[in-house]
């Protein structure tokens, strides 16, 4: 038996099928003890079913950043090892994703697998990883916290760099979002990826990474 647990963690919003989907795709693959945690907006007008192994934390509509810490938070606070990031519009694929990748994490580190999408990005942008708890315990956090949703796997980057950064490209993540034409451009993206919004997340993560924020961060993993 394993000594390992996984906290999954997915801010959503409108989209329970996209839930519902992903929620099926884990039960289907994982092979670790494991609760999906799905963050809800109050003010979601949209109804969720009861899923196996998936628990709702519903509260004010906070965004994606600070749902995730929340989430994490909430996971840091049972008997999780490793947390891994979602979104609602990924697929996981490789049956034992979960244990691939937390197998190949030391005590602190940044694993990710592939998402489809490295035609249209870097493929060492981890999009959706998964960690140690640990790294929450010394952060205090897993998204960036001056975030508001854009640029986290920029910061994951960052850190994977500064503890271990694992790359596991056999393992398929897949993202199914507008940008491949695999979903809809529902409300959701559109809010996420609002033009000055996006500006203003641009301009957070360099002023973390040029700044202090990076420094705080790389401190607190040596501890």
């Amino acid at each position: 038996m394993s000594n390992f647990k996984l906290a999954i963690t997915v801010p959503t919003r409108g989209r329970p099928h996209n839930l519902e989907r992903l929620a099926k795709a884990v039960k289907e693959t994982c092979k670790l003890e494991y609760e999906l945690f799905a963050r809800i907006d109050e003010d979601d007008s949209s109804v969720y079913p009861e899923l196996d192994n998936v628990t709702y934390v519903i509260g004010p509509r906070i965004f994606f950043t600070a749902s995730l810490n929340e989430l994490a938070k909430m996971a840091s606070e049972q008997d999780f090892t490793h947390v891994a990031i979602l979104g609602d519009d990924v697929l996981p694929e490789t049956v034992g994703w979960d244990e691939i990748m937390v197998k190949s994490l030391p005590e602190l580190g940044v694993a990710y697998g592939s998402d489809g999408l490295e035609h249209l990005h870097p493929p060492d942008l981890p999009t959706h990883v998964v960690v140690p708890m640990e790294m929450y315990r010394r952060l205090g956090w897993l998204g960036m916290p001056t975030s508001r949703h854009l640029f986290l796997d920029n910061a994951w980057r960052e850190l994977g760099r500064l503890t271990e950064f694992i790359y596991h490209p056999d393992v398929k993540l897949s993202h199914l979002h507008r940008w491949n034409k695999a979903a809809p451009d529902d409300t959701t993206y559109q809010e996420a990826n609002d033009k000055q919004k996006r500006e203003d997340d641009r301009i957070a993560f360099e002023t973390w990474r040029d700044g202090i924020g990076l420094q705080i961060a790389k401190e607190a993993l040596q501890k």
